[in-house]
C-alpha cells in the first residue's frame, strides 16, 4: 500500500524558502524567483482550502507587482508570473499589453513551446479566444513527454479532437511508464517527477489513465523525501519545481489521491 504524503513537512519545506523581502527561492540561502514564487504559490494553493492572498502579504505583493512592472522574461516564466499573480488576487497587466508582448515573441519564436505557453496566458490567464498557427502545432522530429502535452493542449484549444492520433499518443505515454512507476521522456529512458507530470496531464487530456496507476503513485510519494519537500527522484535533492510536480502529479491521480488534496483545482494542476 503507497503511503501518504506527509503535507505539514511539505508545508514547513516551502515556508523555508520564503523571504523576508518577498518571494520564494530554490534553496533557503537563495533570492527569490518568478518560478519559485509560482511553484510555492501553486503548492499552498493545493495543500490549503484557500488560496494564498497576497493582499495580506505586502512583501509578496511588492515582489510580484514589481516584476509585472519591469520588462518580462522569456514567455515560460512570464506565463508563471501572471499565474502566480493570479493566484494571490493581484491585478493582471492590461491586456493589449500582454498581447503586443505575445506578438512580438512569436514574430521570432514560433516554436511549439512558444505558441503553448502564448495561448495558455491567453486562455488560462485573461479567458480569451487564443490564435493559433498549423505550423506550430506541430510535433518536432524527436519529442518528448512535455512537447507531447503542449501539442494535445494546442490541439484541444483549437477544437481538434485528435482522433486519429489518440490511440498512438496514448500507447507512446504508457510506454514511457517505466518499472519503477515513474515516466521517462520517452520510452525506454529514465524516470523523473517532472516527466511524470507531464506524462500525466497529458494523458489526462487524452481522457486516459496510466498503464499502472499505483506505480506511479508510488514513484512520485516516494520522492518525497525526509526534509518535507520532493526530489526529481527518489535519491535526489528536493527544490521547490520538483515538488510542485510532485503535488501536481497526485492531485491528476484523483481516484486515489490524500485526503489533504480533496478539492484542489485541477486545472490548476495542468500546468507542467
Amino acid at each position: 500500500m503507497t503511503r501518504e504524503i506527509d503535507c505539514p513537512a511539505l508545508f514547513d519545506f516551502v515556508a523555508k524558502r520564503r523571504k523576508e523581502t518577498g518571494g520564494y527561492g530554490a534553496t533557503p540561502k537563495l533570492p527569490a524567483t518568478i518560478a519559485d514564487t509560482f511553484q510555492a504559490l501553486a503548492i499552498l494553493t493545493l495543500i490549503e482550502p484557500h488560496s494564498p492572498d497576497c493582499r495580506e502579504d505586502r512583501a509578496l505583493a511588492a515582489f510580484l507587482e514589481q516584476r509585472l512592472a519591469s520588462p518580462w522574461p522569456g514567455i515560460d516564466t512570464s506565463f508563471r508570473l501572471f499565474a502566480a499573480a493570479r493566484l494571490c488576487g493581484l491585478a493582471l497587466p492590461e491586456e493589449g499589453r500582454v498581447n503586443a508582448y505575445l506578438e512580438q515573441i512569436l514574430g521570432r519564436d514560433k516554436s511549439l513551446a512558444a505558441t503553448s505557453y502564448a495561448v495558455r496566458i491567453r486562455k488560462e490567464i485573461y479567458g480569451t479566444i487564443p490564435v493559433f498557427s498549423d505550423r506550430s502545432r506541430e510535433l518536432p522530429e524527436i519529442w518528448a513527454v512535455q512537447e507531447v502535452f503542449s501539442w494535445l493542449y494546442l490541439r484541444k484549444m483549437a477544437g481538434e479532437d485528435g482522433a486519429g492520433a489518440r490511440e498512438q499518443m496514448v500507447d507512446w505515454l504508457k510506454r514511457s511508464q517505466n518499472g519503477d512507476g515513474g515516466f521517462g521522456f520517452f520510452p525506454g529512458t529514465t524516470s523523473f517527477i517532472e516527466n511524470s507530470h507531464a506524462a500525466l496531464a497529458a494523458l489526462n487530456l487524452l481522457g486516459a489513465k496510466p498503464l499502472d496507476r499505483a506505480g506511479a503513485e508510488a514513484f512520485i510519494v516516494g520522492c518525497q523525501t525526509r526534509r518535507g519537500g520532493f526530489a526529481r527522484s527518489p535519491k535526489a535533492a528536493p527544490f521547490l519545481d520538483s515538488s510542485w510536480h510532485g503535488l501536481a502529479s497526485l492531485s491528476l491521480l484523483s481516484a486515489t489521491r490524500p485526503a489533504a488534496l480533496i478539492g484542489s483545482d485541477p486545472a490548476l494542476a495542468m500546468m507542467p
